[in-house]
Formats: C-alpha cells, sequence, structure tokens
C-alpha cells in the first residue's frame, strides 16, 4: 500500500509530467491493440463468432516475423534492419493469413449458424492445439526483436517514448487505414457489409456467403499477422501469451460496439492508456492482470448501455 501511495504521491505532485509519458505511451500501444480488436470485430460482426483463438493468431505472426528477421539478418547481415522489420509485416500477414484460411475450412466452416456457445467451445479448441504447438515447435523461450530504434527523450529525461512503440503505432494506423478502405470502398467489403447486415437477402442477391465468410477470416488472419510482427518488437511473444491480447480485443469490441471504428479507436487508445497507469501505480507485474478486471466492468457498462437504448426507443 505504501508503494502505492507514493507512486500516486510522485503522479500528483512530485512529478506530475511523468503523467505526459504515461499518456503518450498508452495512446502508442492502444493503436495496436486497436488493430487487433478490429479483426475480432470483423469476424463478430460478419460471421458472428467470438475468436477466443485471436490473440493465438497474433503470436503466430510474432513467431513468422521473429524467424523471418533472424534468417535475412543472417544471409545479408548488412542489409538495414528497419527493411527487415517493416517487410516481416507483409510475411507473417501471409503466413498467418493462409494458416487462417485453413483453419477455417477445418474448423470454422463446420460451425457456421451454430449458436454462440459452440463457437467459443470450437475457436477455444483452435487456441489451445496453436498454443501447444507453438510450444513444441518454437519451445517456451520468450522471444523478442530488437527494433534498433532509439528512445525518444522530451522535458529533460522526464519524458521517455521508445521508438519501437512509436514505430508499431505508425504501422498499426497504416494497417488499419488499409483494411477500412477495403471494407468500405471494395466489392468485397461491400459483400462483407451485406452478409453482416442479412446473410439470407446476401444470398438472393447472389452473394456467395460461404466465401465472405472465409475471406473474413482470412482477413482477419492478415490483420493478426501484421498485429504480431509489430508486438515482437514492441513487447515479447511466447506461445502461451496470447490470452491476455483476446481479452484487450474483447474488452475494446465490447465497450465500441461491433461495427463502430471510432469506437474501437477511443476504446483501444483508452486501454493502452489505462493499462500504462495500472502498470505504473501498482507495478508492472499487476499491469496484464488489470486487464482481467476490466473485462466484467466493460460487460456492465455494455449491458446498461443496451438497456438505456431499448428504453429509448420505447
Amino acid at each position: 500500500m505504501d508503494n502505492i501511495l507514493s507512486n500516486l504521491s510522485l503522479l500528483t505532485d512530485l512529478a506530475p509530467v511523468i503523467n505526459i509519458e504515461l499518456i503518450a505511451n498508452g495512446l502508442l500501444v492502444g493503436a495496436i491493440f486497436g488493430l487487433i480488436a478490429y479483426g475480432m470485430a470483423l469476424v463478430w460482426g460478419v460471421m458472428d463468432i467470438i475468436n477466443v483463438a485471436q490473440g493465438a493468431f497474433v503470436m503466430l505472426g510474432g513467431y513468422a516475423a521473429f524467424f523471418f528477421i533472424r534468417t535475412m539478418q543472417t544471409l545479408m547481415p548488412n542489409s538495414p534492419h528497419i527493411l527487415w522489420i517493416v517487410l516481416s509485416m507483409v510475411v507473417a500477414a501471409a503466413a498467418v493469413a493462409l494458416f487462417s484460411l485453413i483453419v477455417f475450412w477445418l474448423v470454422i466452416d463446420k460451425i457456421l449458424n451454430r449458436d454462440l456457445f459452440v463457437a467459443l467451445v470450437a475457436t477455444f479448441g483452435v487456441e489451445l492445439v496453436m498454443q501447444q504447438g507453438m510450444n513444441q515447435f518454437f519451445s517456451a523461450e520468450e522471444r523478442v526483436v530488437d527494433a534498433q530504434i532509439q528512445t525518444f527523450t522530451f522535458l529533460n529525461y522526464m519524458v521517455n517514448i521508445p521508438g519501437s512503440r512509436a514505430l508499431g503505432a505508425l504501422m498499426g494506423v497504416v494497417a488499419a487505414i488499409l483494411i477500412v478502405l477495403l471494407v468500405r470502398y471494395s466489392r468485397f467489403g461491400r459483400a462483407m457489409r451485406a452478409t453482416a447486415q442479412n446473410p439470407r437477402a446476401a444470398r438472393i442477391m447472389g452473394i456467395d456467403t460461404r466465401k465472405v465468410y472465409a475471406m473474413t477470416f482470412t482477413l482477419n488472419g492478415a490483420i493478426c499477422g501484421v498485429a504480431g510482427a509489430i508486438v515482437a518488437f514492441v513487447y515479447i511473444i511466447h506461445p502461451f501469451q496470447g490470452l491476455i491480447y483476446t481479452l484487450r480485443s474483447f474488452v475494446i469490441v465490447i465497450l465500441a460496439g461491433i461495427g463502430n471504428v471510432a469506437g474501437v479507436i477511443f476504446a483501444a487508445f483508452g486501454l493502452g492508456v489505462y493499462e500504462n497507469y495500472a502498470g505504473f501505480i501498482l507495478g508492472p507485474e499487476y499491469q496484464n492482470g488489470m486487464v482481467f478486471i476490466i473485462v466484467p466492468i466493460a460487460l456492465l457498462v455494455r449491458v446498461a448501455v443496451m438497456r438505456r437504448k431499448r428504453q429509448y426507443l420505447k
């Protein structure tokens, strides 16, 4: 308790400038969380499936990026490191997208139009299989990519922004913009929105909804691949680290609502700032644990919002 009080005093009285660092870093990691959550929101909104394996797909993308970068550095040690980091996102997106398509045909296609509980159990099974598979193939050792980017300092070294987080946020924003443009203005995006609104009407209009479902799940895999490549040089990758990203995505989508892109952005930023403050006040060892606490809070908030909307409609 004394440690918590001293940290609060540091934020409010002794060094309030630290708040700037916490908020800035929270917004940067929030951009990464938002990218992962947007992929979950797509699958949930179009296919009516909560993908519990979302975090495992992110970890798989991280491993694809890690081994690609290590291989290219071995083959061409004098090449620019930043080049392989950027290309690793493309490689990870392609690898996880292909894996997602295989998972769709083997598992997801069999549970379409089933109740939500069946989807939860099925994707949880995929999560467990992926965790054990990554543990066997890649070992339980924590991996991280050294981005080799300096930390930016401001206000007499009181505010420190890791360059890796800034790069990760930038790449996350670019990827999110490209995905939003694809969903809004492409033929596939129109078919996806039509399927999400009314699958039966979409089929009558000639849309192959099964193909739309497959492409949606594959697109989510590509999103997770890009996010995993970012996580690999911002945080760490580990076979059993994916659950925390699934929970973060779930909280963001619950707070924002399905199909609300702006809501996903603001909820992701809010979660990033919340985690940073929780880690600073309570200690880094409690930072991830605070995500578990906010899950029931997010559900209660969502229920309250839905009740108010129903009362307003009446």
